[in-house]
């Protein structure tokens, strides 16, 4: 019985900082030619859960997290959802060594990570569009959301208890 409640509650603060991230992600910072892009939390988080509850975030989660996403933030329906999927499912054998690897190696895994999600979900734009959009804007979100990783991990972890789990024998 508590094996299943700690599942419901793992389940639902997976649930609950996701959406809480889409949302984040959503504020804007000035209108119009004045804004700023802003990170992108629900990259860090879907990174973020992938390493620490494997079991729960999988690719059909992943799939609904880029599908409210995308409806959220207004993106070309798909383009985001198919980026962090197949972004997902690209770095899923890394995400194993990376659990046991300091915050370093685990910032440099976030890069890949974050880098094919971005790469990917501006390839789908333009293809949707059948134009090149500008890459800038782009660039600045995704080294944005580079640099507030390891922030953003290290308070999770702190307020989650997760400890650094034992070391890897090779």
């Amino acid at each position: 019985m508590k094996a299943a409640w700690s599942l419901v509650w793992a389940l639902t603060l997976v649930l609950v900082t996701c959406g809480f991230a889409i949302v984040l992600t959503h504020v804007a910072l000035g209108v119009g030619a004045d804004s700023t892009p802003w990170p992108r939390f629900s990259v860090i988080i879907v990174f973020f859960w992938m390493l620490h509850r494997p079991g729960i975030m999988t690719v059909p989660m992943v799939f609904l997290i880029g599908l409210a996403q995308d409806l959220v933030l207004g993106d070309i329906p798909g383009a985001g959802l198919l980026a962090l999927v197949l972004a997902s499912m690209m770095m899923g054998r890394w995400t194993i060594p990376l659990r046991t690897m300091p915050l370093a190696w685990r910032w440099i895994g976030f890069a890949g990570f974050a880098g094919l999600v971005f790469a990917l979900e501006w390839v789908l734009t333009a293809a949707a569009r059948l134009m090149l959009p500008p890459i800038d804007l782009v660039i600045v979100q995704a080294g944005m959301t580079f640099l507030l990783y390891p922030v953003i991990s290290v308070i999770m972890r702190q307020i989650l208890r997760i400890g650094r789990t034992p070391t890897r024998t090779l």
